[in-house]
């Protein structure tokens, strides 16, 4: 009989709520949820620098011409 007391305390402890994840973005009139702070539209822009210099980036895709069959 102790045992399953024990248990239900053990599940009821899991059982109780921790709070939520998401909230709504602090910016005034928006209801969009996110994991804390702004969401995506109000995040400040990020520049980023990268170390080693730009990653390639291959270039514009080659002209691609017509060429006519004459019979």
């Amino acid at each position: 009989m102790r045992q399953s007391v024990v248990l239900d305390e053990v599940l009821a402890v899991r059982a109780r709520p921790r709070g939520s994840m998401l909230v709504v973005c602090s910016a005034p009139g928006c209801t969009t949820l996110t994991m804390g702070g702004t969401c995506v539209a109000h995040d400040p822009p990020v520049t980023v620098t990268y170390a080693r210099g730009r990653p390639y980036v291959p270039g514009t895709a080659t002209a691609v011409q017509s060429v006519t069959i004459v019979a």
